[in-house]
């Protein structure tokens, strides 16, 4: 032990005497070290931490499945059908979310998200509330009083975390729940809600007909011993038993369940572990360019070495000594990047995209520390053994020899060659990967969302059934906001719509027929999203008329004839061989029509129209065939408006807000934005990664440019002698230029080669994350090796043009 500390300090001290040398390793591996421990602390918390209930690998997320194999959601019949047959599980709760308005006297009304939950939900998750209780049975019946659970961010940020909310009544859509707890913190499933209300079945959901509208999820924890795969397996056998039964609605949908992490953590995986796997190459070329530098220090010190050898100390003794001070140069390395990840973690908290789960979650905790620790270990170890063992071998003579002559062995400048190589192959895969995401993200935001996003603003609206309960009030609302708008100065349209685009909500999507034609068959449905559309949606958002025409005034009221409009992939898929105009469709929904809201009308209409294709859920998602209806035939109480402006969207975002408190000053408007900002946002999470993986990449070429530079440079200051021999004999300047470089050029051009084929075999990997273009990309593979190799070419030069200047007589003189 005595030792080891007197390794520690001699090894602090002599830090401390080269303190250019420090810096610049201490900063080398901080950055790499900080950047590691940051991308590891998202995948931990996203990825690897479990989640935080008892038994989490029990916790199951059920769904149907359609043809495609992949969840869906389910029908409540099935739903119950799941509950009461399997025995696979020790119980079900159905799950689904709405949107809810809450008001407060003296207060501003705000919209909730409010998460439908059976009452058995907390106890199958294991959660207690840390304020009040949690559901009884019988709650999510009916007859039952109206009861919520407010979320801990709603509890904190609109009631100040007052305790005494338990047992006081909120407002809802017009209704008093009384609030009877508060969710812990931790609990963060499902995402992004503010409170829980019972799953209340309506009569019409639970009827054995509506087994065709799929709505809802559930959660189930299976039993002790049974695995999820049995669980699944169950499900499917009963689905099975459900299409045989009920053919018309139920062929071609199964039954599965998947593990809760498994479905939060959902596409996130992929990207994640292969950011975590360039940043790991980023470390590994730091630990190169470290390694380097001990190399060039420890010939410098072979003097040294070779007195302590000759006074007795062992081999053993001095790489002992040497690897003490690697580490402790990557301990210190380590604090300054926890210091940088901390930081970077609480960047990317506070503005990384929403679409990565479990976000919230990430923080540097003992985890990262201990993986932190022992990558400062295995970093010191990784650099600092092989110069170590490179000057510690024991010819005392040879190294008294090179150290008088400042020449060092062949041996580390092999060692040294090596390591540049290897750090260009490496730079090249990262460089690679990171112009593959930058090309498929430019593709992605040139993809033609279908519509023109600028100038247009958009709001959400969700009425209350208890204020507006019939289609008579949401059109007369409707009509008010449309001819206030219309009002605002600037405003050229004006659309109301159920279904905007990028905006994840409104999505029906259901079979239909065609008049005249053969019926289509269970195992061959035609399938369509429908969506409610004004006259003046169209044109605020100036998507392009294809053939037929839009709407009008007279088609937008109760009454009139029935038409719709589809979209031109419906047309291809759907009428490829004939003129879609004037065929006539009906819908597998139905609607309420009377203004007391009794009595049900089939969604049906001629085609009068056919428009072009519409990005609904984000630019790399196919377009689905589409058809839009009338908005005022079917008024629906959740809906959005858009204004196509020539003036300031700020100012239009303030108006409507003025307008909306003038018109109902308890319907609070949410999901105000502009479209163009929300074709942004669709492409937050590629984004977000791209940027990741072109920081990284940025730093690997800058990492690899040092290297070749401090190589060359070392090489020169080795070669004085030569070069001024070389000068004297007739050699000129630019011909000494050529053949430094030359050496630098040699390197990067074997690393380059071994990079390119190492990245065409890695190329497949990252299929999932590409969009556009091909994983073997011609531009990438010919433009990353040519910057990098114009990178290594320019820290070849400076060095280069040094030794062109070497004066022949004075470097035999030093000699």
């Amino acid at each position: 032990m005595d030792s080891l500390l007197q390794d520690i300090r001699y090894s602090a001290r002599k830090l401390i005497k080269s303190p250019g040398f420090t810096v610049i390793a201490v900063a080398t591996l901080a950055l790499a070290i900080g950047a590691t421990t940051a991308v590891f602390s998202i995948v931990n918390g996203v990825l690897l931490k479990p989640l935080p209930y008892p038994k989490p690998e029990q916790i199951a997320f059920i769904a149907s499945t359609g043809r495609d194999g992949l969840p869906t959601a389910m029908s409540t019949p099935d739903f119950l059908d799941y509950r009461d047959q399997s025995t696979s599980f020790v119980g079900m709760a159905a799950m689904s979310s709405q949107v809810m308005n809450v008001t407060s006297a003296g207060a501003e009304p705000t919209r909730v998200r409010a998460a439908q939950v059976g009452a058995r939900f907390f106890d199958l998750l294991g959660v207690r509330t840390q304020l009040g209780r949690t559901f009884r049975d019988g709650e999510d019946q009916d007859s039952a009083q109206r009861v919520a659970i407010l979320s801990e961010r709603m509890w904190r940020t609109q009631y100040g975390a007052d305790p005494r909310i338990v047992g006081q009544q909120i407002q809802m859509d017009g209704n008093a729940y009384t609030v009877v707890g508060v969710t812990p913190a931790s609990l963060q499933y499902p995402s992004n809600i503010d409170l829980f209300i019972p799953f209340v079945f309506e009569p019409w959901q639970v009827d054995p007909a509506n087994r065709g509208s799929h709505s809802h999820y559930a959660l189930g924890r299976i039993r002790d011993g049974v695995t999820m795969e049995q669980a699944a397996a169950e499900l499917d056998a009963i689905a099975g038993r459900l299409a045989k039964q009920y053919p018309e609605m139920n062929t071609g949908f199964g039954g599965t369940a998947v593990a809760l992490h498994e479905r939060i953590v959902g596409k996130s995986d992929k990207p994640l572990y292969a950011i975590f796997g360039a940043v790991m190459l980023v470390l590994l070329i730091a630990c190169a360019n470290v390694a380097n530098l001990l190399l060039v220090r420890a010939s410098s010190r072979e003097s040294e070495l070779a007195v302590r050898t000759a006074l007795g100390a062992g081999r053993s003794r001095i790489v002992r000594q040497l690897m003490v001070e690697s580490v402790l140069l990557s301990a210190i390395s380590a604090l300054v990047g926890i210091a940088l990840a901390s930081w970077a973690v609480d960047a990317v908290v506070a503005f990384g995209p929403a679409g990565i789960p479990r976000l919230a979650e990430v923080t540097v905790d003992g985890r990262v520390l201990a993986f932190s620790a022992g990558l400062a270990v295995l970093t010191g170890i990784i650099f600092g053994l092989v110069p170590a063992m490179h000057v510690s071998r024991p010819d005392i003579a040879q190294m008294l020899r090179e150290s008088l002559r400042g020449t060092s062995r062949g041996g580390a400048q092999r060692t040294r060659s090596a390591l540049i190589v290897g750090e260009m192959a490496l730079a090249v895969v990262l460089l690679v990967g990171a112009g593959l995401l930058i090309r498929s993200f430019i593709a992605l935001v040139n993809v033609n969302p279908g519509f023109n996003p600028e100038s247009v603003v958009a709001f959400n609206l969700s009425l209350p059934t208890q204020k507006y309960p019939v289609e008579r009030d949401v059109r007369g609302l409707v009509a008010r906001i449309e001819e206030r708008v219309r009002q605002m100065p600037g405003t050229r349209d004006v659309g109301v719509t159920f279904g905007r685009p990028l905006d994840n909500s409104g999505m029906i999507r259901t079979t239909f027929e065609v008049r005249g034609w053969t019926p289509s068959t269970p195992d061959n449905r035609r399938l369509s999203m429908v969506h409610l559309t004004s006259p003046g949606y169209f044109s605020a958002l100036g998507i392009p008329l294809v053939s037929g025409r839009f709407f009008n005034d007279a088609d937008n009221r109760p009454g009139a004839p029935p038409v719709v409009v589809i979209s031109q992939e419906m047309a291809k898929r759907y009428f490829a061989s004939e003129n879609p105009i004037g065929k006539f469709l009906t819908y597998g929904i139905t609607h309420d029509t009377a203004e007391t809201g009794a009595g049900e009308a089939t969604v049906q209409g001629e085609i009068v129209g056919v428009i072009g294709d519409v990005k609904q859920r984000d630019l790399a998602t196919p377009t689905y065939p589409a058809t839009y209806v009338p908005f005022n035939q079917w008024a629906i109480n959740f809906f959005s408006v858009l204004i196509r402006t020539d003036a300031d969207s700020r100012a239009v975002m303030a108006n409507v807000k003025t307008i909306m408190k003038e018109i109902d000053q308890d319907l609070p408007l949410f999901g105000l934005t502009t479209m163009k900002e929300a074709v942004s946002d669709s492409v937050a999470q590629p984004r977000f990664y791209m940027v990741l993986l072109a920081t990284f990449a940025g730093i690997a070429l800058l990492l690899a440019a040092v290297g070749i530079y401090g190589v060359i440079s070392y090489l020169v200051s080795q070669r004085t002698r030569e070069l001024g021999i070389r000068v004297a004999l007739g050699a000129s300047r630019p011909s000494i230029v050529r053949h430094v470089v030359g050496q630098g050029a040699a390197l990067a051009i074997a690393g380059l080669v071994i990079g390119v084929v190492a990245s065409l075999a890695l190329a497949r990997t990252a299929s999932s994350m590409v969009y556009g273009i091909g994983v073997i990309d011609p531009v990438t593979l010919a433009f990353a090796p040519a910057v990098l190799l114009a990178a290594a070419l320019l820290g070849a030069y400076i060095p280069a043009r040094r030794a062109a200047r070497v004066d022949p007589i004075v470097s035999m003189r030093n000699d």
